[in-house]
């Protein structure tokens, strides 16, 4: 028998999900908020239920909804934006990002994204038939890009950049100075700039999060991305939103109608009820992170592992390498001490904060204990 997956099937790769079967382990590495829905949310989309409200919706998403995200967005980021014309639903951010690049890539063409970077954005852009070229960030600059390196990075074939900041996996804050210098670099060479924000509400150090469609010269070519999987905890109800405009966003309604027709109506009542919400009730659980933000600096402090001190986002991406090991063989020696940890690739590890106390604790001392094993004993340990 032939096989029967494409060539384009074959040609891309997904990692092992490590988020279901974690029995005996500790997880340091979860990208799933642990804080609890707020229940004004969850009463919406209950309600929602018991009023039999199961149909389509408007493809684009419904009417109410559309509206709270315009208010949102006019509230929280400055951003005022026509909720007729210039917002698309989505069934997640993840399908959010497949619409989009669906939408404005051609086979051939060529997407920027600043690297280290989370692996969907090439899958997606590999399915779409585009290529991703990563522009490199080191740790010493804290992950943040330079104007001058997605510029080198340019060639006739480019078509967008991605921006994700915060940033997952590096915890990263693209300060305005910088995404100023990109969307100049985009209004040059003539590049739409896809603004991924779902990690916004997590900023420290008194971090700021610029939505990149306010700055001068952005607004006509960036697409903005968002969800309410980070910002809620509702990573399984799957609600997200585009924002472009009108062009592209009429553009967007075949793809998006072809994979979902329209976002979950459930989700989306959740959805219209948070976002016309105060977020008051956030600042007790960011607060909680940041203790746990600092729990993890100082036990990678203590062992000498190097990191960028994360301004955003729920990770803190580690170099391991000075332990002695390299990266895959430090995250199989994990596991066997009992711990999930992510490879985020040159070397480092992606940590989370979404692991709470006594646990957390628990799985930062695990983890000094294996360096201190892996420097100890060295080439056998490394070896397996």
């Amino acid at each position: 028998m032939r096989d029967f997956v494409s060539a384009r099937g074959r040609s891309i790769e997904i990692q092992p999900q490590t988020s279901i079967d974690t029995s005996g382990l500790i997880n340091l590495a979860s990208g799933t908020p642990d804080f609890a829905t707020p229940t004004f949310v969850i009463e919406a989309m209950v309600d929602s239920l018991r009023s039999s409200k199961l149909q389509y919706t408007a493809w684009a998403g419904m009417p109410a909804l559309r509206e709270a995200i315009a208010t949102k967005l006019e509230r929280e980021n400055a951003l005022l934006i026509d909720p007729n014309a210039e917002v698309l639903v989505t069934a997640g951010a993840q399908e959010a990002l497949m619409t989009v690049l669906m939408t404005l890539l051609d086979p051939g063409d060529e997407i920027l994204i600043t690297d280290p970077h989370y692996g969907v954005y090439t899958r997606a852009a590999t399915i779409a038939g585009g290529t991703m070229v990563r522009v490199p960030t080191t740790l010493a600059s804290g992950f943040v890009p330079t104007a001058e390196a997605i510029a080198a990075a340019v060639t006739p074939r480019t078509k967008a950049v991605i921006l994700v900041s915060p940033s997952n996996p590096t915890g990263a804050v693209f300060p305005r100075e910088v995404l100023e210098a990109i969307v100049r670099v985009a209004e040059e060479h003539d590049l739409v700039i896809i603004s991924d924000e779902i990690y916004e509400h997590y900023v420290f150090d008194g971090a700021v999060h610029t939505s990149v469609a306010t700055l001068p010269g952005a607004r006509e070519r960036t697409v903005t991305i968002n969800s309410l999987s980070k910002g809620y905890a509702l990573t399984g109800v799957r609600l997200g939103y585009v924002v472009a405009p009108p062009a592209l966003i009429n553009a967007m309604l075949p793809f998006h109608h072809a994979m979902t027709i329209c976002a979950p109506i459930t989700a989306q009542y959740g959805a219209a009820a948070a976002l016309s919400a105060p977020r008051d009730w956030f600042v007790p659980i960011l607060a909680e992170y940041d203790r746990r933000r600092i729990a993890w600096m100082q036990a990678l402090d203590e062992i000498e592992l190097p990191y960028a001190r994360p301004r955003g986002a729920y990770y803190i991406f580690a170099d391991v390498r000075p332990s002695g090991a390299d990266l895959k063989t430090f995250v199989r020696l994990a596991r066997e001490s009992g711990l999930i940890l992510g490879a985020g690739g040159d070397g480092c590890i992606r940590g989370s904060l979404m692991q709470a106390s006594p646990r957390l604790e628990e799985g930062l001392e695990r983890l000094q204990a294996l360096v201190r094993r892996i420097r100890a004993e060295g080439a056998t340990v490394s070896a397996g």
